[in-house]
């Protein structure tokens, strides 16, 4: 998944991670790719089973100059969270799945519903030909 990340020029500001074993694990194979400090990573507990609401809560408050922010997190809460955030219906994001969304915001505190605009959604069963 790095590697389609870096095809497209994609690399993160900052990356938010669960501390789960499996979460913390993906956050460091991506940042390890895109050339990303993962000691840099900010991961919490918090991210664990936390609700959408309590995830756009830590995105807004969010340092301004953070553009491009990664965040591993688990499902169902990512699923519905990429839901809330652009305004799609997807049933279900699967492991290492990435759902960018793109914001027509200034700020991350005006971070809200249906203020995200749909990018792209990539899996890793789409490129098993590929890798």
């Amino acid at each position: 998944m790095a590697e389609v990340l870096k095809e497209r020029n994609i690399y993160p500001d900052l990356i938010l991670s669960s501390t789960a074993v499996r979460a913390i694990k993906f956050a460091k194979i991506i940042a390890k790719k895109l050339d990303y400090d993962k000691n840099k990573i900010f991961s919490s507990r918090d991210f664990y089973l936390a609700s959408v609401s309590e995830i756009i809560n830590e995105f807004q408050s969010l340092d301004n100059r953070y553009n491009s922010v990664f965040f591993v997190g688990h499902n169902p809460e990512i699923t519905l969270l990429a839901n809330f955030l652009s305004a799609k219906d997807l049933d279900n994001i699967p492991t290492s799945g990435i759902f960018a969304v793109k914001f027509d915001i200034n700020y991350w505190d005006e971070l809200d519903k249906d203020k995200g605009k749909f990018n792209f959604f990539i899996y890793p069963k789409m490129f098993y030909d590929k890798y």
